[in-house]
């Protein structure tokens, strides 16, 4: 996939998270479908309600979750969010199996380390993860050591760039 110069990267999906993440959709599914077959009018509108929201939510944090490199960014997208962060300004890449909150649907996650202190950090799961080290390495600069990626020297210009997330 690609759009641009930018070439993305999907989300890995752990197998025990799929089923997880149907049964909201389901059960809200489940709970309209009971309201019509009990012609329950107030109970229906409760349950297309509820259904709607968990479609939004989805669509607003869940999907599209993909990871993009490339015109000088490591792009995340989840959802209606994008975090940009400037490739100058990755120091560390580490695999992680952290279970912290983040766009990520698999708990086999690197740690992406942009500066210092814990907001200067995100973790992500791509799914092609060995093509995107190699990619990421060589589009900011970042050495191989061993399953890491690391960079040698401090960026040139620490202060330019946007790397908090935003809605697009």
């Amino acid at each position: 996939m690609r759009n641009g110069s930018i070439r993305w990267y999907k989300s890995k999906i752990d197998w025990w998270l799929a089923p997880l993440l149907m049964i909201p959709p389901i059960a809200t599914l489940g709970i309209t479908a009971a309201a019509f077959w009990r012609g329950n009018g107030s109970e229906i509108a409760v349950g297309c309600g509820a259904m709607l929201w968990v479609l939004i939510v989805y669509a607003g944090v869940l999907f599209p979750l993909r990871y993009g490199i490339g015109n000088g960014y490591l792009t995340i997208r989840y959802g209606i969010c994008r975090q940009r962060v400037p490739l100058e300004l990755i120091r560390a890449v580490s695999p992680t199996r952290n279970p912290l909150s983040s766009p990520a649907l698999s708990l086999d996650r690197l740690h992406v380390r942009f500066g210092d202190g814990f907001f200067k950090a995100v973790l992500i799961s791509p799914a092609e993860r060995e093509e995107f080290l190699r990619h990421l390495a060589s589009a900011a600069g970042l050495q191989h050591d061993g399953d890491r990626l690391t960079r040698s020297s401090a960026p040139s210009n620490p202060g330019s760039g946007t790397v908090g997330p935003s809605v697009s």
